[in-house]
């Protein structure tokens, strides 16, 4: 049995030797990284290339491609892996060092289209923000997304999760290139719908950087490129049925979009001081024409359980601008805490 993980870096000079690290530390040796520089302007590429060549026990093919978006990359490293299991890392993430032992072990003699486990949410510094992790199970894909959307009872990030190559290729499951936000979902979703076997075990095994320079915490309009990502994920279902897809589309399309469509206007407004929602929205109609509008609906009839999103909602189909007044508040209040944290903190060392 073996691995290949495969990692897309954009400009990311500075998370190559932490990646790479990790993956020497590996207690199992039988996998390749497969490394796509995605057109970087920085030395990725030189920094990549000179700590494989010190490093030569491990397996890796470096690629360099024109600046074509992370699907791009990926469908690209894909394409060139030759491992039984395929494991998508972004280039900023790391792993722990028994992930590849672990994937082995529990691959061996089962043999599931998919494997997932536990993940970390973690700072620069590598202190940790949040733990995810679930129950064991041995279940099929479907059984899995009703454990994403119907129990809550399973997360799964694109460093997560490995999946048979040939069950990938035998399915023609591809990220959608050009669209770059919502596109590991997308993934993640239609080979879980299409998964005959999907394990998942609770280890945390991978580690996933919350970096303040990233899309997620920036203003990029092209964020809201998940709605049609969703949007094929519910084509996809339809065209490939499984038991209870009624359920988890309408769930899909509702609860999870407006989360998601919620989050990102929040971080959009955040990552740029000063910027009104209704120039946002605005933003976003030249992008996507018709997109707010075709929105309000669907926000309207949120059935979500978090209260404060619906108090969120209810402002804004009020008013626009009083929902970004409340997220100006809670911006403040946030910041407003850090800083007695820290206050409180410098006073404790002075004691």
């Amino acid at each position: 049995m073996s691995v290949s993980i495969v990692v897309p870096m954009y400009n990311l000079e500075r998370y190559v030797a932490p990646l790479l690290d990790s993956l020497l530390d590996q207690s199992e040796k039988r996998f390749e990284v497969i490394i796509i520089d995605d057109g970087s302007t920085d030395r990725t590429y030189e920094v990549a290339e000179a700590i494989l060549a010190r490093h030569p026990i491990l397996r890796a093919k470096l690629i360099r491609t024109a600046n074509a978006g992370v699907s791009a990359a990926r469908n690209t490293g894909l394409a060139a892996a030759g491992g039984d299991y395929v494991l998508f890392l972004d280039g900023d993430d790391y792993i722990a060092s028994g992930l590849v032992q672990a994937i082995e072990s529990n691959t061996w003699s089962a043999a599931p289209d998919i494997l997932c486990w536990g993940y970390s949410l973690v700072r620069e510094d590598k202190s940790t923000i949040v733990n995810f992790t679930s129950a064991a199970s041995d279940t099929t894909g479907s059984e899995a997304l009703k454990n994403i959307f119907v129990h809550k009872s399973l997360r799964i990030w694109t460093g997560s999760i490995a999946f048979k190559r040939t069950f990938l290729l035998e399915n023609g499951i591809r990220y959608t290139e050009r669209c770059v936000n919502g596109e590991d979902q997308e993934f993640i979703y239609k080979a879980l719908s299409r998964a005959s076997r999907a394990i998942s075990i609770p280890d945390v095994l991978s580690f996933y950087l919350q970096r303040t320079s990233s899309i997620s915490n920036t203003y990029n309009v092209n964020k809201f490129d998940m709605v049609d990502a969703f949007k094929r994920v519910a084509d996809y279902f339809k065209a490939f049925p499984f038991e209870g897809t009624s359920e988890i589309s309408e769930l899909l399309l509702n609860r999870e979009l407006t989360e998601n469509y919620f989050y990102n206007l929040k971080t959009c407004l955040n990552g740029t001081a000063g910027m009104d929602v209704r120039r946002l929205l605005q933003d976003i109609d030249a992008r996507y024409p018709g997109l707010p509008q075709e929105m309000r609906p669907i926000i309207r009839e949120y059935r979500g359980d978090d209260r404060q999103l619906a108090l969120q909602i209810r402002a804004f189909l009020i008013s626009p601008s009083l929902y970004g007044a409340l997220i100006v508040i809670d911006r403040n209040w946030v910041q407003f805490k850090h800083k007695l944290k820290t206050v409180m903190g410098r006073k404790e060392i002075k004691v």
